[in-house]
């Protein structure tokens, strides 16, 4: 069982809304999984893959926030392996239910769907709750590749904002159960079947970095510039990196200090948010005000001082589904 950040986990394993197996469920209400397959149509030529797509991940950080688990990938952030459940852009489908709420989903190519999300949305297209087809895998080990179980004992985990009931997500159990195309092709007793079903309530304003990820020698003055709402990606003191963990003790390389252009920071931190670039560049502009600014499209550096020193923000997106990066580099007066 998950416990991704500080979360609650409800698990009905063979479970659903009747509480009936889901093998029994899909023969006693064949009419239920009928009507919503009729209902569902593709989404024709999108311009962006629902992962890339500005207000879909924006709900999805609403809801998820920066919590980690194992879901498609082990301990990584929740929100990423949802979005990269959501990638593909030739399978995209919405599905109108009968009370006007709606659920929008993709999934995972690579994995032929095996791997797939879905948004359940009101009629006001509040997202109330996401549903994740995954296989509770485990971290790597080395060269080994991520322990997942079976497809014939996938799960269904369903993520619920506080307060919401769990009977309200029943929509995404059914949409669960439709196979994309590939994997209904399988032979019956290889074809993945959802054997437990999970209730998470989320908890999106925890934090996505903890004190102990911030470097020595940073400055106490620029704890302001890190967001909470993003989570910790690497950093370095004294000219050696911290993190990530495999690289730490290896001297920190940066453009500027190949090219001489000036000395290497004495402290740095470089977190990733997958809010929208202008987002975080207006937040920057409100955080490090006063700051001399420099750049454009998807690269901003913002240079100020303070007591402790010369400080560097610097704002980049190398494209929309990796999210912005932004490291905060410290020059401490000597």
């Amino acid at each position: 069982m998950n416990t991704p950040g500080k979360i609650t986990v409800r698990m009905l394993s063979l479970c659903a809304a009747l509480c009936l197996p889901l093998a029994s469920m899909a023969q006693a209400i064949p009419a239920e999984d009928a009507a919503f397959v009729a209902a569902t149509v593709p989404v024709p030529s999108p311009p962006l893959r629902l992962s890339a797509h500005p207000e879909i991940r924006a709900d999805v950080l609403k809801l998820l926030g920066y919590a980690r688990g194992s879901y498609t990938q082990g301990n990584t952030l929740i929100a990423r392996q949802v979005l990269d459940s959501m990638q593909s852009l030739d399978d995209i489908t919405r599905t109108m239910l009968p009370d006007g709420r709606s659920v929008l989903a993709s999934i995972d190519a690579s994995t032929h769907g095996a791997w797939r999300a879905a948004m359940l949305f009101d009629p006001q297209r509040k997202l109330l709750a996401l549903g994740l087809v995954n296989g509770h895998c485990r971290a790597a080990t080395g060269d080994a590749a991520p322990a997942c179980l079976p497809s014939t004992h996938a799960v269904l985990t369903v993520f619920l904002p506080p307060g919401a009931e769990d009977e309200m997500a029943a929509p995404l159990l059914v949409w669960a159960r439709q196979l994309p195309a590939m994997l209904a092709q399988a032979a019956p007793e290889r074809r993945q079947s959802i054997a437990a079903v999970e209730y998470i309530t989320t908890r999106p304003g925890q934090p996505g970095w903890e004190a102990r990820d911030v470097p020595p020698g940073f400055p106490a003055s620029l704890l302001h510039l890190l967001l909470p709402n993003a989570e910790s990606s690497s950093s370095s003191s004294a000219g050696k990196l911290i993190a990530p963990a495999g690289l730490a003790g290896l001297p920190m390389r940066t453009q500027a200090a190949e090219a001489d252009d000036e000395p290497l920071p004495d402290a740095d931190i470089t977190l990733r948010s997958y809010a929208d670039f202008h987002w975080v560049l207006n937040t920057y502009a409100k955080l490090a005000k006063g700051a001399q600014v420099k750049g454009h499209d998807d690269k901003v550096v913002f240079t100020g001082s303070d007591a402790s020193g010369r400080y560097t923000v610097t704002l980049r997106e190398p494209d929309k589904d990796d999210g912005v990066f932004i490291t905060v580099a410290s020059w401490r007066t000597q």
